[in-house]
């Protein structure tokens, strides 16, 4: 008896959303893939067109390989119009079908690290060659499954685990596991396979089948991928305690390379056992050994430029953390091992201290996927522009690759499902030479703008800012941040302003420092509920000037505070900023003196240079300034850390100037008593600091759109006096 089928729907959910990655409107997709690939396709005969090379590292359906398959096609069709290898007549919709298959099969590579992604992936694409007529397009060579995060080249291979607990980023001293000339016969045959996989045409059901059992050979005797597991596995042992130390890693490869070692056969068959159920629940993925035609040529000889043509996509932007609890972690529980992996490895070398976003990940392994001359288009939250920790992964961005163009959305019209304040951009760059000259344009919310951007060229219509590695470093030193500016009176007042004034931090200006005092998480202990002892204060406790003690609960004892505070720095008044805030907000920078004998959480930073009372109330107007706010905004996140606040230029006139006399006068009355008179007056005196002309301080104050008109227009009225 036939049991029926049924079909059951339920809710989806929002795993997309809480793995960080979303659908991708078609118009970002479209512009993307455009403007990345047109620099390599546009002018590129037939020919080289078929031997151009696109990865999509989490392409989840496909709409970016969807999309590169389409516009290749079209590219291929002109270009073969262009060699006069036909005439435009000669092309009918079979045709342009037929172009598609072609790219489809021998230029789209794409993982993920959901398998139904990958189905998905591959129907996407053989419904976009439209051949109904026609088997199902054999895509398994290049549409795989695994983690495109997690996994070795044979360079780390080569250079074996640290031992047990170790932290090492650089090759290690033991001599190496294998010579470069045991690789060449065995990669010399799975070019060879895979070039037949890629070129044959599968217009037939019996030859689809037969590329699928040639590339299950492929699979299945493939020591290197086993020796790579095996390395990326000592990483993620379950128990670090029983992780194999070099030795045993050693002997485990004599075991894989040869099936003899210095370890027993049981010893090892169960070590191995192990290694091999780690890599399968974590999917590693080699990007050498999987796509080795990318590395290697016909005689299994490393090429001289190896990679990718281009990398593109929308990775994940989720931050890695081991209790986030959403499906991706149900994939892999334990994110603590992946930490460690990315921490202590060496395969990452250009991630930040703190924690760590997906995103920052796939945009290093972007980078070191494409060949010099190759090109990364990518969809990226704003924090590779802004973010502390990507600033080595900025560096390393603009150093090393020529970024043509950034287009930054606010998420105002809910493009994607995420805070409404949240900020993205799309970034199209070249590998091999350092950034020159980058054209931007900031703040766009509609994405359907983007179908006016030509292909090519850089309209200033369509790209108002151009900036420079050279200000960028003015602008914020070594963090690189590039600012996000939306005009060009934006930019000329970036300009003339980090030229006339030094950074807050320098010697040449005050001098000062920020820091944090207590954590709130971490000095816990030591507080308790109002009674005696020195207040508890948060960033929520200070409006502009004004510092609110009684909202503070939290009391510590002066004891358990110089415990924790050695030099005592509660003991005297100090300047303090609020960490937390947003571009969004009425004010993006709350400063306050803090009076003496109070301490502070981790959500304010106070100051640690000793300056005297009247230079403190003298840098809290002008923090609290309208064109303080609007420097920092073009430079910031969700997040004002030490390094973002000291890098503002805040002009310094001499102590006994009646200007400086006045703002410090000011900021000390609006501390006891806000009056809007007041607040304007200093507004405009600030503004008067920077040296702005009216029509510059009215663009400043236009910006602030969330403070009420009438305060706006009285700053203005008095700059005008």
């Amino acid at each position: 008896m036939r049991t029926e089928d049924t079909i059951q729907l339920r809710r989806g959910g929002d795993r997309r959303k809480s793995s960080g990655s979303f659908y991708t409107p078609q118009s970002i997709t479209d512009y993307l893939v455009r403007r990345t690939l047109h620099p390599l396709a546009g002018t590129a005969s037939a020919s080289e067109i078929l031997h151009l090379r696109i990865v999509d590292p989490a392409m989840g359906s496909a709409a970016f390989l969807v999309s590169a398959c389409r516009y290749l096609a079209r590219a291929y069709e002109q270009a073969l119009i262009r060699d006069g290898d036909c005439l435009p007549d000669d092309i009918d919709d079979r045709d342009r079908a037929e172009f598609r298959r072609h790219i489809a099969q021998q230029c789209l590579y794409g993982v993920d690290l959901n398998p139904t992604a990958v189905q998905l992936a591959r129907l996407s694409l053989w419904l976009a060659t439209l051949a109904a007529d026609k088997p199902l397009t054999f895509l398994d060579h290049h549409l795989l499954v695994g983690d495109s995060l997690l996994g070795a080249s044979l360079i780390d291979i080569a250079r074996q685990p640290p031992a047990r607990g170790s932290r090492s980023r650089t090759p290690s001293p033991h001599p190496p596991l294998f010579d470069e000339r045991d690789l060449e016969p065995s990669l010399a045959h799975v070019v060879s396979e895979r070039k037949w996989l890629a070129e044959t045409a599968d217009d037939k059901l019996e030859v689809v089948r037969e590329k699928e059992q040639r590339l299950d050979r492929l699979l299945r005797d493939d020591r290197w991928k086993r020796l790579a597991d095996l390395w990326c596995a000592c990483w993620m042992w379950p128990h670090r305690e029983t992780t194999p130390e070099p030795a045993v890693f050693s002997a485990l490869h004599d075991a894989i390379a040869s099936g003899h070692g210095a370890l027993s056969k049981p010893v090892a068959e169960r070590l191995l056992a192990q290694a091999e159920a780690v890599s399968s629940s974590r999917r590693f993925f080699h990007w050498m050994l999987e796509f080795p035609e990318l590395y290697f040529d016909a005689s299994g000889r490393a090429l001289p430029n190896p990679g990718f043509d281009t990398v593109i996509g929308n990775p994940p932007w989720d931050m890695l953390r081991a209790d986030s609890g959403n499906d991706r972690e149900q994939i892999r529980p334990d994110n603590a091992l992946t930490r460690r992996f990315i921490r202590d490895s060496g395969v990452y070398r250009f991630q930040g201290n703190g924690h760590t976003n997906r995103y920052q990940l796939f945009v290093e392994r972007a980078m070191g996927l494409v060949r010099k001359g190759g090109r990364i288009g990518l969809v990226l939250p704003s924090g590779i522009t802004t973010d502390h920790g990507s600033a080595a992964l900025r560096r390393r961005l603009l150093q090393y690759h020529d970024v043509d163009t950034l287009a930054g959305f606010d998420n105002r019209q809910a493009i994607f499902p995420i805070h409404r304040s949240v900020r993205f951009v799309l970034c199209t760059a070249t590998a091999g030479t350092p950034t020159r000259q980058m054209q931007c344009r900031f703040g766009i919310q509609d994405s359907t703008v983007l179908d006016g951007i030509p292909d090519e060229g850089h309209p200033a219509a369509a790209y108002p800012i151009t900036l420079t590695l050279s200000l960028i470093a003015r602008v914020s030193g070594e963090q690189m941040t590039i600012p996000d500016l939306r005009t060009t009176i934006d930019l000329q007042i970036i300009e003339r302003i980090v030229h006339r004034f030094p950074r807050l931090a320098d010697a040449s200006g005050w001098a000062a420092k920020f820091g944090r005092e207590l954590n709130a998480t971490d000095d816990r202990r030591h507080f308790h509920i109002r009674g005696a002892g020195l207040p508890v204060l948060e960033g929520k406790h200070i409006d502009p000037f004004v510092v609110h003690m009684a909202r503070s609960a939290n009391r510590i004892t002066e004891k358990a505070a110089a415990g924790i505070l050695p030099r005592a720095e509660f003991k005297r008044a100090r300047l303090a900023y609020r960490d937390v805030a947003s571009s969004t907000n009425r004010v993006s920078l709350i400063a306050a003196v803090l009076p003496a004998n109070v301490v502070t959480t981790h959500s304010l930073f106070c100051l640690k240079t000793l300056l005297p009372e009247a230079d403190q109330n003298f840098l809290c107007g002008m923090l609290n300034s309208y064109v303080a706010n609007y420097l920092v905004r073009q430079v910031m996140t969700t997040h004002l850390g030490s390094t973002t606040v000291e890098d503002l230029r805040i002009p310094k006139p001499p102590g006994d100037s009646s200007t400086f006399r006045t703002i410090v006068a000011l900021a000390q009355s609006l501390s006891h008593t806000p009056s809007e008179v007041d607040m304007a007056r200093l507004q405009a005196l600030a503004a008067k600091e920077y040296m702005l002309t009216l029509d510059e301080f009215r663009h400043i104050v236009g910006t602030f759109p969330l403070i009420p008109e009438a305060q706006r227009a009285a700053a203005l009225e008095e700059f005008s006096r």
